[in-house]
């Protein structure tokens, strides 16, 4: 995959995950279940055998469902079982939704190794004034072959990628830190901040303020730091109800 996704496994069903170690990346697992018979799951494609694997969406609402559904696990554990079960349900929803409207999976290309690695040089030069010639370099490729090949298998052009990649680790930045929007745009290489400004627009529609005054949330400062390549998302945990653990583990004689 060379987008985000969400990856969906239902029981009984055989998984493997193989991980590319030249390619960052950062993954939320949720497993959760439903009490009492099958029936009582809503009917919903997505839970059904044989549904859709994965489902291709970059869509910022729901990865903050994901991400606030972790934080009430976190920092609310005493009425965690119902607000993350309307999180949860929520999720699902959209994300039969979008499953629903979705043409059919077909077989892709593989992505080459050269355009992983110009992503991967993209995610750790995000500070830089970075030019495609630079990026076409860095993977011994020419501007116009790279350029050709980045429409091809992302979608997008070699400058587009980059402008989008600057503009979503502002958004991190803009929720996560403290910094002035100024500061946040000379950090990724910016020295005109009006620029920015309009850069920012044309790609989210909003301005940088009006970003982090609708999607702020104090309690982010709880989140992993940002480092170079990495999205903000909690540590590893492990969160589940002890009382329904302790009863099953009675009924179970263990």
């Amino acid at each position: 995959m060379n987008e985000p996704s969400f990856i969906v496994t239902r029981p009984g069903e055989r998984h493997e995950y193989r991980y590319d170690p030249g390619q960052p990346s950062r993954h939320l697992f949720v497993h959760f279940t439903f009490e009492g018979a099958e029936t009582e799951a809503p009917p919903l494609r997505l839970l059904q055998r044989g549904g859709p694997p994965i489902i291709r969406s970059g869509d910022e609402l729901l990865a903050n469902l994901m991400k606030q559904l972790m934080l009430v696990a976190y920092l609310h554990p005493g009425n965690f079982r119902r607000r993350a079960g309307l999180l949860l349900l929520t999720l699902l929803e959209e994300l039969d939704s979008l499953a629903e409207d979705s043409p059919a999976d077909r077989p892709e290309e593989a992505i080459p190794p050269q355009i992983a690695k110009a992503l991967d040089y993209i995610d750790k030069h995000l500070g830089a004034p970075l030019t495609v010639d630079e990026l076409a370099a860095s993977v011994g490729w020419t501007h116009e072959h790279l350029s050709r090949s980045f429409v091809r298998f992302t979608g997008r052009s070699p400058r587009e990628t980059i402008v989008h990649r600057k503009i979503e680790r502002a958004c991190q930045l803009l929720l996560h830190e403290e910094r002035s929007v100024k500061e946040i745009a000379y950090s990724l290489g910016y020295s005109d901040e009006n620029y920015f400004y309009r850069v920012f627009k044309q790609v989210k529609g909003i301005t940088a303020v009006e970003y982090r005054r609708k999607y702020f949330n104090p309690w982010y400062s709880e989140l992993h730091p940002i480092g170079e390549g990495d999205t903000p998302y909690p540590q590893n945990r492990i969160l589940f109800n002890a009382a329904m653990l302790n009863d099953k583990q009675d009924k179970q004689g263990l």
